[in-house]
């Protein structure tokens, strides 16, 4: 006989609203009326969480027979037939009965109040809502994880899941070692790259961090971050190209597609992110057929390093330019800032032909908005099976 915590429950009522407004059709449509829930009082909740108790025996075997790092092959679309399949009662939203899996959506942030990229977080944040899920939009920069984790505990969520949206995969930079290490407290990826303070904190480029059980009690589910070569994310920089071809008359059998990136202090890191950028440039490469495709980056928060990096990065383009017999440069700002700027005027400098790209937002606001969701229900589908009662990062994180 399985016991079924009332956290679970809740859960289990939660995942149901997934299928509500934005994602109805006749395959998902059920009238809330014949569950016995067009009245949303006390009792209606209570006969909600009895009549998931009678199934949620079913839909936890069910569930627990997925490889769950197989969401992150699926489309959203799969992922949500899953859940139709698995848990059950789907249709309409269930109105009133809050999410019991909150999210905070991480962005850098521009290091004043309010500072990130709406065209990105905003959207996200509103198609969570729409699914039932509380979210908050936190930034590292003025530090305000606290501030959004204590919304979501006034909300009454169980489960938190950190979601990082920057597009620095899970090994590229040091702040994944802040946010799991010493906001999530797990004592393996607890490592500060700026000034430890303390057993339990970490002041990185600025910023304090504590742990997140000093403000809840809720459970920390780190998500794998985002990254520029996931497979829904990369298709921006197939938009970006496309855009390019279509603005610049581009030609690019004759031009060449670099990523340009912030870079990283340790060299670990930076290899990780060139190699994410030149991943996804090779996809563009694929799709659009440019002579040659890869990411560099500029290494741009570190005067030293940047002074060896930029010239190294306009090196490899030239020798690229070269070898392919190209004759352009289709320069994207793939996360560099200051960096793709000291790019273009190394460029400029040597004389070498180049067209600039957009950025990812707000052109790629609707591949991060379904790269959102999909994160969220794998992560939401892993926190059913395994009911986990320590803070924890998901399965697919590497």
């Amino acid at each position: 006989m399985i016991i079924v915590k009332t956290n679970v429950t809740i859960s289990a009522i939660m995942v149901l609203t997934l299928l509500m407004i934005g994602f109805q059709s006749s395959v998902y449509a059920q009238s809330t009326t014949s569950l016995g829930l067009s009245i949303f009082g006390n009792s209606q909740i209570d006969n909600a969480e009895m009549k998931i108790n009678q199934k949620l025996d079913e839909a936890q075997q069910k569930i627990g027979l997925i490889d769950l790092g197989n969401y992150m092959d699926m489309d959203v679309s799969e992922i949500l037939e899953k859940f139709r399949d698995i848990i059950p009662f789907p249709g309409n939203n269930l109105g009133g009965i809050s999410g019991q899996i909150g999210v905070l959506v991480y962005t850098h942030g521009l290091g004043y109040p309010g500072s990130h990229d709406p065209e990105k977080t905003e959207p996200i944040k509103g198609a969570l809502e729409k699914l039932g899920y509380p979210t908050e939009i936190i930034t590292h920069m003025p530090y305000n994880w606290d501030e959004g984790l204590q919304k979501l505990d006034d909300r009454g969520v169980k489960y938190v899941t950190f979601m990082y949206s920057d597009l620095f995969g899970p090994e590229s930079t040091v702040i994944h070692n802040v946010t799991r290490g010493y906001f999530g407290g797990i004592e393996e990826y607890k490592y500060c790259p700026g000034v430890p303070m303390g057993p339990d904190s970490c002041q990185y480029m600025g910023m304090m961090t504590t742990p997140a059980s000093e403000t809840s009690d809720s459970t920390l589910i780190f998500s794998r971050p985002a990254s520029p070569d996931d497979r829904i994310l990369r298709e921006i920089f197939v938009k970006i190209a496309e855009k390019s071809n279509s603005e610049n008359d581009g030609n690019p059998s004759n031009e060449i597609f670099v990523n340009v990136g912030h870079g990283a202090r340790s060299d670990l890191n930076d290899i990780a992110q060139t190699m994410e950028l030149t991943t996804a440039a090779q996809y563009v490469q694929q799709k659009i057929g440019y002579a040659d495709a890869f990411g560099v980056t500029a290494r741009e928060d570190w005067p030293d390093l940047m002074a060896t990096a930029v010239p190294a990065a306009v090196d490899k383009i030239e020798e690229s330019l070269a070898t392919h017999s190209a004759n352009s440069v289709v320069l994207v700002p793939a996360t560099g800032g200051m960096g793709y700027e000291a790019v273009k005027e190394e460029l400029d400098n040597r004389g070498i032909s180049y067209v600039e790209a957009e950025s990812p937002i707000p052109i790629g606001s609707e591949e991060f908005v379904q790269w959102a969701l999909k994160n969220v229900l794998g992560t939401t589908a892993f926190i059913i099976k395994e009911k986990p009662a320590e803070n924890t990062i998901t399965p697919d994180w590497n």
